[in-house]
Formats: C-alpha cells, structure tokens, sequence
C-alpha cells in the first residue's frame, strides 16, 4: 500500500521532461494483443518497432497488457532519455460528449466485505473494494465533476508509467459528484475491469450507458487492478502476475475472487435500494438511490479478464440476466459448462486461437448468443486507451506508424462509437427489450463482423 500524500511530481515539471512511458504494447506473431493476464515469451518477435526509429532511447520488448497501461512488472514501449519535446503547456486528454438526453451524476463508495479475508492486499485484514455508481441527473449544478482518476490514483498512474502531468493532463469526466439520482427503477449494468486496469478505463461507455438512463456500478478489484484509492487516501497498486497461455486455468481460481467481488458488490445495492448506507465511513450519498434500482433487470459486462469475471457470476449468480465480453476469454467452471443466458463476445480483429477452450465454450452457450470482430480493433480498442494514445502523441513522440501499432488502424473516435452503440444495443435488447442493431450487419457499423450466432 502505498500513501498517496507522500508522493510527489515537483521535480519532473519544466521543459526538460524525462519521459519513460511504458505504454501497453503486445505484438506476438500476427499482431494479436493479448488479454492481461497471459505473459508473452521472451522469444516472441517484437514486430516493426526498432529503436531506431524512436524519438528518444527506446526499448520495445514483448510483454503482457494490464489491461490498459503497463505496470511495473510490465514493459511494453519504454521511452526514456531527455524530453521528447519541450512542452509550456500539458495535452489535456478529453472525454467524448455522451450521445444521450441525460446529464450524469456519480458518487465513489467504499465497501468492506468482514465475511472474507483478502487474499491480495495483506495491509486489509478484509476484503476491501472501491466502486462507483453512474446514474442520470438532472440540474447538477454546484457539483463538480468527477475526475476520471482520483488525485493519489492519478499520481500512481503517472508514476507506473514514468509521466508527468507537466506533459499529459488526465481527463475530467461528465459525471457531477454527489448529483440526485434522477429516476426509480433503473436498469443495472455492472462493469469489471481487466488485468492490472480500473473501473474508469472504460469511462466513455459507462457515461454513455448512465446518459441514456442506466444505473451503472464500476467495480475495482484491489491487488487485481492497477491503482485503486482510498479514503484515508491509500493507493493499492497491482500484485498479480500474468501467466503464459500454458497455465491459463490458474487465473481461473483469480477470477473466483473477482466474482466474489461482483456478488457481494451485488448485495450491496440492494441495502442501497432500501434506503441504507452501506459505505465503510458512512459519507454521505445522493438523493434518490433509494429505489433507484430494478434489480431484476441486471446485466454485467467487462473486458478482458473483466469479460472473464462476467460470463463466470452470471453462471454462480442468477441475479445477472445479460452479459457482454469485451475481448476476454471464459475461464473455469463456466467455460466447461456453459450458460443458458444471453451472452455476447466482440473480439478484437485477431482472435487468439492459443486461448485453449475458447471454441467448445461457444458450443455449450444454449442461450441467445451473439460473437462479433471489429475491424482494426486492437484489444484495448473497447477501452478509454486509444483516447489516451492518440491525444497524448504529439507530447510523448509517438509517430503515426507507432500509435496505429498500439491503437490498430481504428480510429480512437471510432473505437468509442463502435464500443458505445453495441454496448448499448445489448443491454437496451435484454434489459428493455428493443432495438434491432444485433439482428443483422449495420451500415453504420462496417467494421464489425458477424462471426457467429
């Protein structure tokens, strides 16, 4: 556990910035980027990265995501030396608009499950998780809006990938902290992030979910995820290590604890729907939660190993009605089994075929399912990261012909919009029961292939 008052950034600011950015970057054969939890082998080509063709030093060695941003334990594309460019001013990375009628109100709470001991962050004698909820407001007016990191979070993001603020700003969200729930009986949608990432890496989609009318909950899973605050203003950083695809099935034993996560955080909502306050330091909630939530209509979606943790709780918890999968495979007892619930998969443009047991899943899903592939989509294209990349380019020296390795030739701006709608689209099928997006191929959508049904 690391305080977050007792770090610093006073001496990295000015114009002679010593950028290390380890940015998460995977090329084994074919392009692939791997999910976060499977380590590359040393031996694995590095694709057309030389270190020549960097702005500064620069080391590429193959290693395994985090699901977004590599820790220390991870490297991908690591710039170092003297500043890439002299900057009087930091890129301010910018959130898209959400698309709905909606504004956005959230507020971060603090759980602490005294049933479990946690198996990762051994400073917590208990489970300990970090979560926010995301819901439709109206008139916000004198709250401020969120960040997409809280303050010790963002320094320790900063930190695990060696940049400054002075160069990179992080970006503020369009969710009003503390704003009265507008609504009753909200459609639930859970969020679980991958390897080594936070619940705000997928932002851009959940503010879209909540401006259209959904109660969304993002969950952390501390020792799992990257870096997670808390009140007293603690940061945990990742402890989890990633395995080679050889010994894959021993994340399925982490992904227990995960799902565990979901259904206790699932419990909670209800105590929250009932007017109580289940906060570990009981501060004060929003207006409105009580009875905000129709707990019947409940989906989950995630990616990476997040996806992983939704297909293995709707198969322990029948609580969850719906779950999509954003480029994460089914690990465990749920990949064995199967599930009788709707399920959808979308997949980066290279599928994994080493990803073991991947194809006998699809067979035992006996629900409505759905497997799509976007096009140009790398495996953090359905996350907040492409954003990232792309706006903070200029600063850090990434050509053209880098940041398409890193993004795909997908368009961050289209990433969003593909990621968005089809998100949508499930949950607004199997939680309201319309729209039409997923009968067939869209015109909007060319990048996005049916692969199977």
């Amino acid at each position: 556990m690391v305080s977050a008052s007792r770090r610093g950034w006073q001496g990295l600011a000015g114009s002679a910035l010593s950028v290390k950015l380890k940015l998460a970057l995977t090329s084994p054969p074919g392009g692939r980027v791997l999910p976060s939890f499977v380590r590359v082998p040393k031996s694995s080509p590095v694709g057309s990265f030389r270190t020549a063709s960097l702005p500064s030093v620069a080391v590429m060695n193959c290693a395994l995501l985090r699901g977004g941003v590599a820790s220390a334990a991870t490297v991908g594309l690591l710039l170092t030396g003297p500043a890439v460019q002299a900057v009087s001013k930091p890129v301010t990375v910018a959130l898209p608009q959400p698309t709905g009628p909606r504004e956005i109100g959230t507020v971060a709470l603090h759980l602490r499950d005294g049933s479990r001991a946690d198996p990762w962050i051994k400073a917590h004698d208990r489970r300990e998780l970090m979560i926010s909820l995301w819901y439709p407001t109206r008139r916000p007016d004198g709250h401020p809006a969120a960040p997409w990191l809280p303050p010790g979070a963002a320094e320790a993001f900063y930190r695990d990938n060696s940049l400054s603020p002075a160069a990179v700003s992080l970006p503020s969200t369009h969710g009003r902290e503390g704003a009265r729930v507008a609504g009753r009986g909200l459609p639930v949608v859970l969020f679980s992030p991958g390897n080594g990432a936070d619940r705000s890496m997928n932002t851009t989609t959940v503010e879209e979910l909540a401006s259209w009318g959904y109660m969304v909950v993002t969950i952390d899973h501390p020792g799992d995820a990257g870096e997670v605050e808390f009140p007293d203003g603690t940061v945990t950083d990742r402890v989890l290590k990633p395995v080679p695809v050889s010994r894959l099935d021993e994340k399925a034993e982490e992904i227990k604890v995960r799902v565990a996560d979901t259904r206790f955080v699932l419990d909670r909502l209800k105590e929250l729907n009932k007017g109580r306050n289940p906060d570990a330091e009981g501060r004060k909630l929003p207006e409105g939660l009580h009875g905000a939530f129709d707990l019947s209509r409940v989906g989950m979606f995630g990616h990476s190993a997040g996806g992983a943790t939704a297909a293995a709780t709707m198969l322990e918890d029948r609580r969850v009605k719906a779950v999509l999968n954003l480029d994460g495979p089914a690990l465990g007892k749920v990949a064995a089994k199967g599930l009788a619930k709707p399920y959808m998969l979308m997949e980066a443009e290279i599928f994994d075929k080493s990803i073991p047991g991947q194809k006998a899943f699809w067979s035992r899903l006996k629900g409505w399912r759905l497997h799509v592939k976007t096009k140009g989509a790398k495996h953090n294209s359905y996350t907040d990261l492409p954003l990232l990349y792309e706006q903070a380019a200029p600063v850090i020296g990434l050509s053209k012909e880098q940041l398409r390795a890193i993004n795909g030739t997908l368009s961050a701006a289209r990433s969003v919009a593909v990621t968005r709608a089809y998100t949508m689209a499930f949950f607004d099928l199997h939680l309201r029961r319309k729209g039409d997006l997923l009968d067939r191929h869209s015109s909007r959508f060319p990048e996005v292939q049916v692969i199977a049904r």
